[in-house]
């Protein structure tokens, strides 16, 4: 019995270990039990990993690829299975270096190119280091990182006097002014500034270096057997700054992923993750986006193969006798095909619904809680629509599937929509748009009636 004085019927510990089993925020490693490999069964139009995998296994010169999709739809799982498959040496057999943005970027701020180029090389100097089995430490001494320490240092000496005063008193030049970088580049805005203003002001010569510098890194990787180096650099595409920040966030991406991918393109393989409204402005290099799950067609007709593999997903998490405690046996069936229609296909919705259905006092869910909660849930959305002022043009995608601008506000409506879940992707033989299913039955946007979709899901339409 805890602080409210009751519990469910379902035993406390087995509800805690439920609830925590659908946490929507933890990534999943392709090894854990809960993953499931959507793509066997052709609901998202294309093998991802296979995808993004066959252009660098092809290619005898490097690629540079950019990738991207919604929180939550398993970017970072395909990336970690892309990972591993172009690592077997039975395969590519390529030296892959991961880099979570998360972990070495503040993600609410502008973004700048010195930011990406001085992380891929610190992180690839690791890696080979690692590799050859040296101490990954060494690279603030005399390795790649030193060097671009110290050529940042001769450039501009200040850099070194701040970065040493952050450090604890650490000499310029030193190791500990060197860790200090690489820590601040995060933590620290005015020492990040300082290398943004440097690299700016000779932005040729640095790209020059870290090239230089990654071409002997990709010789070391030769030398011990690999056939290159490839680069992966994940959670970019959580670049979306705060509710007063998102737009120039967004511009600063946009600068530096079209206008400045030139110096991005590397002499060994790299994969970006990008932030999704970047792939509707880009053309060349082209942005590959993961779709949802594809539970309805362009026509709206139920596809019951992406309803089987959300049920997958479901049951993945939640075993089989915990969910007819929740749902009840005879209701089961329905009531997981409502939730997999209601989400539109997105797994990060599913695990979220899943949590706050187990966080009800009393089992099972009948239908008109889980009608309440499905509105609850959809009431964030319906709100991010009436404020953006765009809904007679959010309309018009509505009916056309189709995610066409004409002037500046539609762009930018369609960007921040985009970026909150509102307007989701789908592909299968031809690629569409559709809106989340909680307001695609707003009137304002002469859609269906609202109820429509846990209706039909009901009757099995």
């Amino acid at each position: 019995m805890g602080p409210s004085g009751t519990f469910p019927a379902m035993e406390f510990e087995r509800l805690q270990e439920l609830y925590n089993r659908c946490n929507p925020d933890e990534p999943l490693s392709p090894g854990d039990e809960r993953n499931v490999d959507i793509d066997v069964r052709g609901v998202r139009g294309a093998h991802w990993t296979n995808k993004l995998a066959r252009q660098i296994e092809l290619s005898r010169t490097p690629v540079c690829q950019l990738f991207t999709g919604l929180r939550g739809t398993g970017k970072s799982t395909e990336i970690q299975r892309l990972e591993a498959r172009l690592s077997d040496p039975k395969r590519r057999n390529l030296l892959t270096v991961l880099i979570d943005a998360d972990d070495v970027l503040d993600l609410t701020v502008e973004i700048d190119i010195s930011d990406v180029l001085a992380l891929v090389l610190q992180h690839t100097e690791r890696a080979v280091l690692a590799a050859e089995g040296g101490d990954a430490t060494d690279a603030l001494t005399d390795g790649p990182l030193g060097r671009l320490w110290a050529w940042l240092s001769r450039t501009d000496v200040e850099i070194g006097k701040i970065t040493a005063s952050v450090d604890m008193g650490a000499k310029p030049g030193s190791a500990g002014a060197k860790a200090g970088i690489e820590l601040n580049l995060k933590t620290n805005p005015t020492v990040r500034h300082r290398v943004r203003e440097i690299v700016a002001r000779h932005l040729s010569t640095f790209v020059r270096f870290v090239h230089d510098e990654l071409r002997e890194l990709d010789w070391r990787a030769r030398k011990l057997g690999r056939s290159g180096i490839a680069i992966l650099f994940d959670s970019l595409e959580k670049l979306r700054g705060t509710s007063l920040t998102w737009k120039p966030v967004l511009e600063s991406a946009e600068r530096i992923f079209s206008t400045g991918a030139p110096y991005l393109q590397l002499p060994v393989h790299v994969l970006y993750t990008v932030p999704p409204a970047l792939a509707r402005r880009m053309v060349e290099p082209p942005v590959a986006f993961l779709p949802m799950i594809k539970v309805r067609d362009i026509e709206g007709r139920l596809h019951p193969e992406g309803v089987e593999v959300i049920t997958e997903l479901v049951k993945r998490r939640i075993d089989d006798d915990a969910l007819r405690e929740i749902f009840g046996e005879s209701a089961l069936r329905d009531r997981l095909r409502a939730i997999a229609l209601w989400s539109g296909g997105y797994p990060r919705e599913i695990v979220r619904l899943l949590q706050t259905l187990l966080e009800l006092e009393t089992f099972p869910v009948d239908r008109e809680t889980l009608e309440r909660e499905l509105r609850r849930a959809g009431n964030g959305y319906r709100s991010i629509v009436y404020d953006s002022g765009a809904i007679p043009w959010l309309a018009k995608v509505n009916r056309t599937k189709q995610l066409i601008t004409s002037n500046e506000q539609e762009r930018e409506a369609a960007d921040h929509l985009l970026q909150n879940n509102v307007i989701l992707r789908y592909l299968n033989d031809d690629e569409w748009v559709d809106l989340h299913p909680s307001v695609a039955g707003m009137q304002e946007l002469a859609g269906p009636c609202p109820d429509a979709t846990y209706a039909a899901a009901e009757k099995g339409a």
